[in-house]
């Protein structure tokens, strides 16, 4: 999906793929991300916040939830993350990485709560009057306030499977008097997600019905006294999309793809965040009709089309090979690529896909210098 953008946008990083993998300094099976450009990245998106008057919060777990990467983009320009996952909230804050928002979209379980806000989050998210209640009885416990934003929902808005969940708008002014009542929360924004998607006639980005939805929750709140500061956004978020949510009325977004350049209107749109990923393997082995490469971050959802392969980074665009699909039920041992009788056993496959590498089992590795010809790995993530 993103390899000839990639070639053209960042074509050092697919040779220092290539040129790390054969010297054995990586193993295949490794995700290489470039920390300058990703540094490029978070400084235009965070200086497009702050003309817009934007708040963000980074997202981690396309990239591997590590803490050197995010400490990385801290530095750069966007400070806090959003956890998606207690997991994730864990690995950042002690890796010394501030937490902005933690709960959306995966709730933490009931005895994780007292952990969490000691991770001093901005914001949880909570999706329903019980996860409330035990918010607010872990702050009490701790002698805080905690500041929640809702996760709001109505039948007409666009969910991922798997996702559905969140206060019903029509039934929200129901729970008010209790989320009044909550003596160690406030509820101070809502969110919803996504609130973007890609319209590929169009080759644009449209709004949901998800952003009716939480604009309706923030009125039904602040109309019962709820002063609403953060109405969160949702879902490829860039330097594109900013300006846009802003005039929509939305105050907060949370970049994760676009921290790499790759979200979908970056695959048909020159945008100024540059390719920053590429997945790096090797071809295992053949027979009569296919190249058999190793696997372990392949992603269903990733919209592969192939791969460079080859073993000289001033060769490796000389052979690009078809990706051949596997059907729903493969386990990723390998991936599979069109026969090429130019290929060999041992040639690295590089390929730049939209993924999502901490449901995968690849390693990472972080990479400076390879603008100036001399790639240097600053952290490998070893996954198993």
């Amino acid at each position: 999906m993103f390899l000839s953008l990639t070639k053209k946008r960042n074509p050092e990083l697919i040779k220092a793929g290539v040129k790390l993998h054969q010297s054995g300094l990586i193993p295949p099976n490794t995700y290489v991300l470039d920390l300058d450009t990703i540094a490029h990245n978070v400084r235009r998106m965070a200086q497009a916040a702050k003309e817009n008057d934007f708040t963000l919060y980074f997202m981690s777990k396309q990239l591997g939830r590590i803490g050197d990467l995010g400490n990385w983009i801290a530095e750069h320009g966007i400070e806090k993350a959003v956890a998606v996952e207690f997991e994730e909230a864990y690995r950042l804050y002690h890796s010394g990485v501030s937490i902005g928002n933690v709960g959306h979209l995966v709730q933490p379980g009931k005895h994780q709560w007292d952990e969490v806000l000691s991770f001093d989050p901005e914001v949880v998210t909570v999706f329903s009057i019980e996860r409330a209640r035990q918010v607010s009885d872990a702050a009490m416990k701790l002698g805080k306030k905690q500041e929640i934003i809702l996760r709001v929902i109505n039948s007409s808005d666009t969910i991922y499977p798997g996702q559905w969940g969140g206060f019903q708008v029509e039934e929200l002014q129901g729970f008010i008097p209790e989320l009044k009542q909550l003596k160690g929360i406030e509820v101070i924004g809502v969110t919803s997600f996504p609130l973007l998607l890609m319209d590929k006639e169009r080759k644009e980005l449209l709004f949901t019905e998800n952003l009716k939805t939480i604009l309706s929750a923030k009125a039904i709140l602040e109309a019962s006294g709820f002063h609403i500061r953060q109405v969160n956004g949702p879902s490829a978020t860039s330097t594109e999309t900013i300006p846009m949510l802003k005039k929509a009325g939305v105050t907060h977004g949370e970049p994760g793809h676009a921290l790499t350049g790759t979200t979908p209107l970056h695959a048909v749109r020159t945008l100024p965040e540059d390719p920053a990923i590429i997945y790096v393997s090797e071809v295992s082995h053949e027979d009569e009709e296919n190249f058999y490469v190793i696997g372990g971050g392949f992603y269903e959802r990733g919209n592969m089309t192939g791969a460079y392969v080859g073993r000289s980074p001033e060769r490796i665009f000389d052979t690009f090979l078809k990706g051949k699909p596997l059907n729903s039920e493969y386990i990723d041992y390998y991936g599979r690529l069109e026969h090429d009788s130019r290929v060999s056993i041992g040639d690295t496959a590089i390929y730049a896909f939209r993924t999502q590498v901490f449901v995968t089992r690849a390693n990472v590795a972080l990479v400076r210098g390879l603008h100036d010809g001399v790639p240097e790995i600053v952290h490998f993530e070893r996954r198993g």
